[in-house]
Order: C-alpha cells, then structure tokens, then sequence
C-alpha cells in the first residue's frame, strides 16, 4: 500500500502548505495592508489623552484685591470606550457617588458621541469618595479621577447677583451660536460677570498624554500640552464701600447702588436677599437648587437690576424738574398746604399740614400737596417725556446678563394697554410716583448721579480691565458712552438747591455727615403688597458730586428713618466717617 500512504502525505504536504501560505497571507494582511491601523488601536489602548482644564481669570475689585479665585479640586469621571461591565460598574459607582444611577445613565447617553472624553459626574468630590473609588479601582474599570480648579468666592454672598455663578452648559445654550466652540460638561457662567465675560475668562484648556497598563492604570507622563488660564478683570468695585452697603442693608430686603457719579463706573451693587455663588462653583444637588428656587425670599433675584418698584417721592425729582422746565413753577412758586387736595369729587391727603411753601421747602419737606398741585399743572406726558430724559423706563446698558426696563406710563401707553384716557388723577398719582410708575435701584441711581453732575447721563459698568493671560498685554474698558439731559442753568440749579435742603433740613436730615454735603431725596411708595417700600436717592459731594447712591428697602415703610441711614453708611465708607474735604484714597 505505498501508493495509497504517497497520495496521503501529498495531501497533508498540499493542506500544510495551503495552510502556511494562508497564514502568510494573513499576516502580510495585518502587517502590511492594516499595520498602520492597528498600531493606531494598538496606541489607543496604551496612551490616554486627558483634557487639563484651564483655570478661569481671577476677579479683583479696583484696588487690585482678589474677589473670585479658583482651588483644586478632584472630579469623578467616566471614560466611556473603558467602562467595561456597565451592568456591574455603574449601580456600584452610583452608591458610591450617593448619584442616582438613571442621572450616570443619561449622562452617559448624552456624551454617546464623544466616546474618547471623560464624562465628569462629581465635581469637587469629597476626600471620602475619592478614597472609595481609589480603593475599587479593580472594579471599576473606565472610572478615573481628575483634579480640576474649581471657582471660590473669597467672600461668600458679597456682591454674588454682580460677580454671578457657574453652572454647567446646558443643551439650549449648545444649540446656539453664541456659545459656539463650548462642549456638554463645560462650565459657563450663569449670571453676573462671570457670564457677560465667559469667554475673556474660561482660558484655553490643554491636554496631557498618559501611558496606561490594560487595567487603565496610568504608568507615566508622555507627553504634556499645558492650559493656559483665562484673562483676569479688574472690576469697578470697591470692596470696602461694598462691604457697607450689605452689612448696612443687614437682613432687610432690598436693593443698594452706588455709583461713580462721572463716569458710571458701579463702586458698589446690593442686593438682599442673596445667595452663596461658592454653592454652585462644582455642581449644585438638585435639592440644593431646589431650595434656593423655591425660596419665598427669591435669593436669586438682582432687586437692584432686575426688579422693578413703584418710587414713591424719589420720583418727585422728576415732577419738580418737568415742572421747572415746562414752566409750570419756579423758584419762587409758593403753595399753601392745609394737608388736603381737591380734584374735582376726589379729595387726596397728605400726610401733615406744611402751611405754605415754596419750591425749596416743597422738594426739603416732600409736601404732596405742592407735588400734587405741579403734577396737575405740568401733565403726565410732560414728566414722562422728562423721566425718560432721565433714563427713567429703560435699560441703562450695565454690563450684566439681564436688566429690567421698568415703566414710565403716559396718555398714549394708557390708551393703547387699558383702553382708557389719561385722566387729571393720574398726573396726581405719578406726581408723587405712585400709578403705574416702575423703576429699578439702578435706574434711579442713575437718575440722581445725571442731576448732582449737571445733566450727564452716564452707562453704569462693572468691569475697568481686562489683564493678559500668562502675562500677556493688559487693556481697559472703554467708558460706555453717555447720554445727556438738556437742563437749563436756572432750573438745575433750582433743583440742585433743593436736594441739598433735603439733607440740610428736610426729610433726609439723618444722612448728613460733617463736613460732606449731601444732596438727595427721600422715598415712601404705597403698594399693593403690604407696607410702602423705603427709598433714599442721594450724591455727593453736593457741589461736585463723584458718588450717587440709591437704596431701597422693601416694606421699609420711611425713607428718612429706613433708607437714609444706609446711604449715609454707604457715604460715610466712601468718605470717611466725618468731615473730610476728599474722597477717601481709592475712590474717584
């Protein structure tokens, strides 16, 4: 049978070769025709690019002292292409992570097209937590730990609605294009200046290449592309004078301004309730957030910016300017007070009997007959035209995210929103501001700097500079153009003479500070939500103002007794406490 055993090893000669050349063929395949994209997997299973957040630009008030910084902290990430397992991974690191395990889940759905990238599910994870999850590294494979800078409010609360928070990027603001070049898990500003300045802050992150073993663990450092931090601002802030303004409003609810009586520039912005920015500096819980929305105080809520208030007397600089101008008083105009006023079957009480007055004592005393009288006589479409002028019922361009524009009513808004005319009752009413009549703090703050500075109406800002990054050229904000009030010599300095007898011997006599003149105006507002609000509108120095403040305290019911005493501590920080021919060092 030699023939038969030949033909069989010839089989097996021709199968083995067969076999040989297949396997050369396959391994010319994968060397040769696939080389490249197999070292390429090859690579990507031992190197790791991880992105190095940028740490964002610190924030300092005018005399270069830090008010928003940035600390280390660790954040827990996922790496999707990693996650083996998720069935066993993922409920083991929602305990540890106290997350809800559908919260891992979608956001794991949402970066499904960003496999290589960390997916960050705890910022500014507890030493705790970083420990477990060191301790069952084995067992969590595609779980890294990252160290990130995290945003720090040196001073908590201070001045939080102006500096504004951080949260994450939501989808909304993705989809537009002025968010272009941001990703999901991004930090953004949510408010304040950290959102109107987001991209001269964030910086440009950078990257480091990690050589890692076939569990993840890293080996060593191959290569390193370093963050470069964003541009640093110097605010207008002074956070002295800031400091007065919150500890003087206390827990009261309301608002406090002050500005820069020439330029605009915010030397201090307050408002109260508020809330800690620290809170949200690496993720709020949702129960946190929960809290906070649902607060009846409304912490979020800029009441010197975006909320709007009935004025009350503040409001009477405009009457007694529109009245000046119109020519329905002068200096000398005199009316006799008996603390009622007539207008046809309506008969409207002031709050005491001023005997008669003339302009000055008018505007020192706040009498609402003498207002009454000039509002009647002037027309509410003539203290409208004037409050407008003013900057009264418009948004005054500050630098922050959102403002309210308020309202300033006339014949033709009443028409066209209530179907009915402008009545002589309704010039009574918005004599006195009251009506429909709504201002912001900031408004009036604004209103009050244009008569002391002799009829500029200047752009409230928030930022001076933006320093360079990494020691890069630094460059100054443009001062926002402003606009002005065409105010004839005779009827500012009438009205200027009035203000400063409201300090001197009228209604705002317990703002007066030696040797510093004060001029300004006192406020109580009806409304419908329970006690008059508290207002104070004031400048100084009278003969050449360089600060206008506003205050208004909610439910405060007098401005003289509630309102002024916080202007004259806001005053007193910016002066100093007695007589004082200077601006305190720092203060323009």
């Amino acid at each position: 049978m030699p023939s038969e055993r030949t033909s069989r090893l010839a089989a097996f000669a021709v199968v083995s070769v067969l076999l040989f050349v297949m396997l050369l063929g396959r391994l010319w395949q994968m060397q040769v025709l696939q080389g490249n994209r197999f070292r390429q997997l090859s690579e990507e299973n031992r190197l790791r690019d991880l992105r190095m957040p940028a740490p964002r630009g610190i924030l300092y008030d005018r005399k270069g002292r830090p008010l928003v910084t940035n600390r280390a902290a660790f954040t827990v990430s996922l790496l999707p292409m990693e996650l083996r397992r998720p069935k066993l991974v993922l409920p083991r690191l929602a305990a540890i992570l106290d997350m809800p395990l559908a919260e891992i889940q979608l956001r794991l759905e949402q970066a499904r097209l960003r496999p290589f990238e960390p997916v960050r599910l705890l910022r500014d994870a507890p030493k705790r937590v970083v420990a477990m999850v060191e301790e069952n590294r084995l067992d969590l494979p595609g779980v890294i730990i990252e160290v990130e800078p995290v945003r720090h409010y040196l001073y908590g609360s201070l001045a939080a609605h102006a500096l504004g928070y951080l949260g994450e990027i939501d989808a909304a603001e993705l989809a537009s294009p002025a968010w272009e070049g941001y990703r999901m898990g991004d930090l953004i500003g949510k408010g304040g200046v950290e959102r109107t300045y987001d991209r001269e802050l964030r910086g440009h992150d950078g990257r480091l290449r990690v050589e890692v073993d076939a569990r993840g663990r890293a080996l060593g450092i191959l290569g390193r592309d370093p963050a470069h931090p964003g541009k640093s601002l110097v605010l207008t802030i002074d956070l002295d004078i800031q400091r007065a303004a919150e500890a003087a409003l206390g827990e009261m609810a309301g608002a406090v301004v002050v500005l820069d009586a020439r330029s605009g520039e915010v030397l201090a912005i307050a408002s109260h309730p508020a809330f800690d920015p620290n809170a949200f500096a690496a993720g709020i819980s949702p129960r946190a957030w929960a809290r906070l929305a649902t607060d009846r105080g409304l912490p979020l809520l800029s009441r010197a910016v975006d909320s709007t208030y009935e004025p009350g007397s503040v409001f009477k600089v405009v009457t007694a300017a529109a009245a000046l101008a119109r020519g329905t008083a002068t200096r000398a105009t005199r009316v006799t007070c008996n603390g009622i006023f007539r207008l046809g079957g309506w008969v409207f009480r002031d709050l005491k009997v001023h005997g008669t007055v003339d302009f000055v004592e008018g505007v020192a005393q706040s009498c609402n007959v003498f207002f009454w009288t000039l509002g009647t006589r002037t027309g509410g479409d003539a203290m409208a035209e004037m409050a407008r002028a003013l900057g009264l019922g418009e948004r005054t361009g500050i630098d922050l995210p959102s403002e309210s524009p308020g309202l300033i009513p006339d014949s033709a808004w009443k028409q066209r929103t209530q179907g009915e005319p402008w009545y002589p009752g309704d010039d009574a009413n918005m004599a006195i501001g009251q009506g429909w009549v709504n201002v912001t703090p900031l408004q009036v703050a604004r209103m009050i700097a244009a008569v002391g500075n002799g009829g500029t109406l200047v752009r409230p800002h928030l930022v001076r500079r933006v320093l360079g990054a990494d020691g890069g050229p630094s460059r100054s904000i443009p001062v926002p153009p402003a606009g002005s009030v065409a105010f004839r010599p005779d009827v500012l300095a009438t009205l200027q003479e009035a203000l400063a007898a409201v300090v001197e011997r009228g209604t705002g006599r317990g703002v007066a500070i030696p040797g510093l003149k004060v001029a300004g105006k006192t406020g109580s507002a009806e409304n419908p939500r329970g006690q008059p609000h508290a207002w104070f509108a004031a400048y100084a120095p009278a003969g050449d103002p360089r600060v206008a403040v506003a205050v208004l305290v909610e439910h405060g019911r007098r401005g003289g007794l509630v309102a002024a005493p916080i202007a004259k501590a806001v005053l007193q920080a910016a002066f100093g406490p007695g007589a004082v021919p200077q601006a305190r060092e720092g203060v323009p």
